[in-house]
């Protein structure tokens, strides 16, 4: 009973008293784009936040939460989903591992509450830090999870991943004639563009209709082609 109480005073200092900054939340300004680049009226969309880490801090999501948004969050750890119960209790909140195949990985975590918790094999061996601790848990794919949510069968709107080496073969779990993501958030780390529209993953969302619409450090945002979220500047470059 301590420790649960211990637990639910942690969770609510952290979640609420964690400092961040405040021009922007998402780590590289992302969320700052995606107010460039979305329209204004819009306060119904749906996001798909994979690697979600924070309510807040580092969020993709957050500002689109505060225009109204909901969504689904999903991270491997449970102590970031209990911050996201806490600041987005209308959210549908997930605790599981994400991959393109049903199988059972083993989670390595670097720190408490840190930014490096894999699943990913060659990532975990080219680390750096010591393992804190790991444990083994079954995936899901991204459908799974979708279909089993609220959101079921509906189109997404803004899907963001950040998954540790695991964001493409997330992408590749990504039911494109369902849900059809409008806009994708997705980590890489080449630093060339040259090399990016080699990579398996620009070739397939090329060939999905998405456009390469802008790049932030580690994030490309691709948009799909004449989406009716875009503000109308926005369509009328992507079509060019």
């Amino acid at each position: 009973m301590f420790s649960k109480i211990t637990k639910f005073f942690w969770s609510l200092r952290k979640a609420y008293l964690t400092k961040y900054r405040q021009t922007h939340y998402a780590q590289f300004g992302e969320d700052i784009i995606l107010d460039e680049l979305l329209r204004s009226e819009i306060r119904e969309g749906f996001y798909v936040d994979v690697g979600c880490y924070h309510p807040k801090k580092h969020s993709n999501t957050f500002l689109l939460h505060q225009r109204g948004w909901s969504g689904i969050n999903i991270d491997m750890e449970e102590d970031k989903i209990r911050l996201f119960n806490l600041c987005r209790p209308n959210d549908h909140n997930v605790v599981c591992p994400i991959s393109d195949v049903k199988e059972t990985v083993t989670i390595r975590r670097y720190s408490s509450f840190g930014l490096g918790t894999t699943i990913d094999v060659q990532q975990a061996d080219n680390a750096e830090e010591e393992v804190l601790d790991e444990r083994q848990a079954e995936t899901k794919t991204l459908e799974q999870i979708i279909e089993d949510s609220p959101f079921a069968g509906r189109q997404i709107d803004v899907l963001s991943i950040d998954a540790e080496g695991m964001d493409e073969r997330i992408l590749k779990s990504v039911n494109f004639d369902l849900h059809s993501p409008k806009i994708i958030l997705i980590e890489d780390y080449h630093r060339d563009i040259g090399e990016i529209i080699e990579t398996a993953m620009y070739r397939l969302l090329n060939s999905k209709g998405y456009a390469l619409r802008s790049w932030t450090f580690y994030t490309l945002i691709f948009v799909q082609s004449d989406t009716d979220i875009l503000k109308p500047r926005e369509n009328q470059q992507t079509k060019s």
